[in-house]
């Protein structure tokens, strides 16, 4: 079911009605923001796979031949895979099109980017590429500016209550999702990970009460090396933005510009990507926190 970006997925099918459709689009915007839901979708509509059980399982599972699926499962993606996609390109196709899902360009290597570039560059008859990026600098300009570009935002949480279907934890799941509908399904359906976000709020909350530069360092040590740094800071950002909206302010915080929290937890994010010291990163981001 996707959820919000209706209006993209509406034009991209008038285009194909119309016989307009571009050869290669680009779903840019943050992870678990719903943009591979939105290529999968286009792409059983236009395989004609939408009222057909079989075959729409067929194709969401990769087994069907004229659509192929290169789906973000954490490793790198080289050269030799946009090899195989260009040697299948320049076989036929039964269905409407031979379509090519990447998920997250930020995976390909060098050599696979420019393999891709060139792929764009002279498209096939019939061939329709549909890329995601959770990041701009994560996609060649050259690449970019031969894909039709579709920017995806994050959502407001009333568009993803059909998601929630009257879950007992609707308002707490919908505040750690923070606007996305991937993340949302995964604290719906991995307890752990929920749980994980209920600590990391408890831990923040109670060091946002009594800042102190002891439990700086106890933060650090805690989530400094842990897969879940990122969702550390998503959780930091949260609060920090009700703490920012709301009208009671702790005094032990009255020192802080919150509008400036928000902007350095935004470029912590950012330097977490380029593999930075987790531990300066975190001292850094908390220590302003004391007063």
């Amino acid at each position: 079911m996707l959820v919000g970006h209706q209006t993209i997925l509406e034009k991209l099918q008038k285009d194909a009605a119309r016989g307009t459709l571009h050869h290669a689009h680009l779903f840019l915007g943050p992870e678990h923001v719903g943009k591979t839901k939105a290529a999968l979708t286009l792409a059983v509509t236009l395989q004609g796979a939408e009222d057909k059980v079989l075959g729409k399982k067929h194709l969401l599972e990769g087994l069907d031949p004229d659509t192929l699926l290169f789906l973000d499962t954490g490793e790198g993606l080289g050269i030799e895979v946009v090899r195989s996609i260009v040697e299948r390109c320049n076989q036929g196709h039964q269905k409407p099109y031979l379509i090519v899902v990447i998920e997250n360009l930020g995976r390909l290597k060098a050599e696979a980017c420019n393999a891709l570039l060139k792929t764009l560059e002279e498209p096939h008859p019939g061939a329709l590429f549909l890329l995601t990026a959770n990041h701009e600098e994560d996609v060649l300009p050259t690449i970019r500016s031969r894909t039709q570009v579709h920017f995806f935002q994050t959502l407001p949480d009333e568009t993803m209550l059909p998601l929630l279907e009257g879950h007992p934890l609707s308002q707490r799941l919908l505040f750690f999702a923070m606007g996305r509908p991937g993340k949302l399904l995964r604290l719906m359906n991995d307890t752990a990970y929920l749980d994980a976000h209920e600590t990391m709020l408890r831990d923040l909350t109670e060091f946002m009460e009594r800042p102190q530069t002891a439990r700086v360092f106890a933060l650090t040590r805690k989530y400094e090396g842990g897969e879940l740094l990122s969702e550390f800071l998503d959780v930091l950002l949260r609060r920090c933005r009700t703490q920012l909206l709301s009208r009671e302010s702790h005094q032990a915080l009255a020192h802080l510009d919150f509008s400036r929290v928000l902007d350095q937890t935004e470029d912590a994010k950012l330097a977490l990507r380029n593999n930075v010291n987790a531990k300066l990163l975190l001292e850094n981001l908390l220590l302003p926190f004391v007063p």
